[in-house]
């Protein structure tokens, strides 16, 4: 009879004991997103995204998961993977070729890689919407021109963080191999660079550049639509790094079938290797890059700002840690508190489309909820101060977060005028200032509205 395995708080506490004995990138992209399966006969299951990295994890971790089973559970399991969900169809299989490639001759790493310092992977935040790619990019940047994914080719829509990862490659690199000459340029600088070779006649030094490397990341390639004589010249570039066994990273807003104004033949060279997606991240994620920003800054948000800028900003990263930095820098430049008020005001283009879709009679039953008094309270002529208190509230909110004029507003409170109103508000916005218990109740009230 075999010994069941409920295993989803096993393998977490596994999962503890391991992360203690890998680099934090390493666990995070790697194992963190796995999860223990139940099973019955005798068996240890994990699930996992896809095949690469059931086969990653067994291959680079698969020794420390025995030693985890010896000293956490007491016992060694044979380890069964489960595929939660294949590769799109852009995305192919990924295995390590350690021995087809040519020996690399070592030179010094040229100074003018153009990375940016700020784009490391420790800086990047790991999730569903873009843990494919991170893991090939983490595979890349532990075997450059050894796999079989050359080109690796990530895209994404904008602002998705595709730059941020690929000169984390180019870094990670750098670091394990300083004898490697990494370069980086935008599509842009490539072209530039082209165009003021021929005009300087140093079309040498220009091939001498590019094709001289270990790594060439290009990244936003799709900009070379329509440009006839930087597609050739790229395309002799391809083919010089990629028959001597050099590592090619490109980057692009779609995957090549979908390029316009590109050769064919070299769309087809770009889905040579690994084709791998970026996805616009979650309200988890989006939440976690934030904490992230905030970590590099070094500042600390209410938790009701972080989640309303989370929640609000939906469309990419860029727009979000960017909104961010607004609410930041309004607080300091103006010496008030960041909270969520100020944080609504200073992203009021952004918050201004969800208004309309805000009724009163929302805000009524979340304050009136907020406050334990009946809705109907709050169109009621009872002035307790419980009660006065939250009609005040109400009243603030709905000013502040609809657009409805203050006698639509003072009819929705029991027919009162609009004096009453701006009464109302004027009294609350004065208590706020030195009233933090109240300052957190409209926090509160806000983002279960707003989320």
């Amino acid at each position: 009879m075999f010994e069941p395995v409920t295993n989803s708080s096993q393998w977490n506490d596994c999962l503890t004991y391991i992360s203690r004995r890998v680099k934090k990138q390493a666990f995070t992209t790697w194992l963190k997103p796995s999860k223990g399966e139940p099973t019955t006969d005798g068996a240890f299951k994990v699930a996992v995204a896809n095949q690469f990295v059931a086969d990653w994890i067994d291959s680079h971790f698969r020794e420390l998961i025995n030693e985890s089973f010896d000293e956490v559970l007491g016992k060694r399991y044979d380890l069964v993977y489960v595929i939660t969900g294949q590769p799109d169809e852009d995305q192919t299989e990924l295995e390590l070729d350690r021995t087809a490639v040519p020996p690399v001759v070592r030179v010094s790493s040229p100074e003018n890689h153009n990375l940016n310092e700020r784009y490391r992977f420790d800086s990047l935040v790991v999730g569903d919407f873009n843990q494919f790619a991170c893991a090939a990019s983490m595979a890349v940047a532990e075997g450059p021109g050894l796999t079989k994914y050359n080109p690796l080719y990530i895209y994404g829509g904008t602002g998705l963080g595709k730059t941020h990862i690929v000169q984390a490659i180019g870094w990670q690199i750098l670091d394990q191999f300083p004898d490697k000459r990494v370069i980086y340029a935008t599509s842009e600088k490539f072209t530039s660079d082209f165009i003021n070779a021929i005009s300087d006649r140093s079309i040498t030094d220009f091939t001498k550049l590019y094709r001289d490397v270990d790594v060439l990341i290009i990244d936003d390639i799709q900009f070379f639509g329509g440009k006839e004589g930087t597609q050739e010249q790229f395309f002799h570039t391809f083919n010089a790094l990629y028959h001597a066994g050099k590592q090619i990273i490109l980057s692009s807003d779609r995957p090549p079938k979908d390029i316009r104004g590109l050769e064919d033949r070299l769309l087809s060279r770009f889905s040579w290797g690994l084709v791998a997606d970026l996805q616009a991240p979650d309200l988890e994620n989006r939440t976690a890059i934030l904490y992230k920003k905030l970590e590099s800054e070094g500042t600390p948000l209410p938790e009701s700002v972080v989640r309303f800028i989370a929640d609000t900003v939906t469309t990419n990263i860029r727009e979000l840690e960017g909104s961010l930095i607004r609410v930041l820098a309004y607080a300091s430049l103006k010496k008030v508190p960041a909270d969520l008020e100020m944080a609504r005001k200073v992203l009021s283009d952004t918050v201004s489309s969800r208004q309309p879709n805000l009724t009163i009679e929302a805000i009524q039953k979340k304050t009136a909820d907020h406050f334990q008094i009946e809705v109907g309270m709050m169109s009621a002529k009872k002035k307790t101060a419980n009660i006065a208190l939250a009609r005040q509230v109400a009243m603030y909110l709905s000013r502040s977060l609809t657009d409805n004029p203050l006698k639509v507003i003072g009819t929705a409170f029991g027919g009162r005028d609009h004096s009453t109103v701006i009464h109302a508000c004027s009294l609350i916005s004065k208590k706020l200032s030195n009233d933090s218990r109240l300052r957190d109740s409209i926090d509160n009230i806000s983002a279960s509205l707003l989320y």
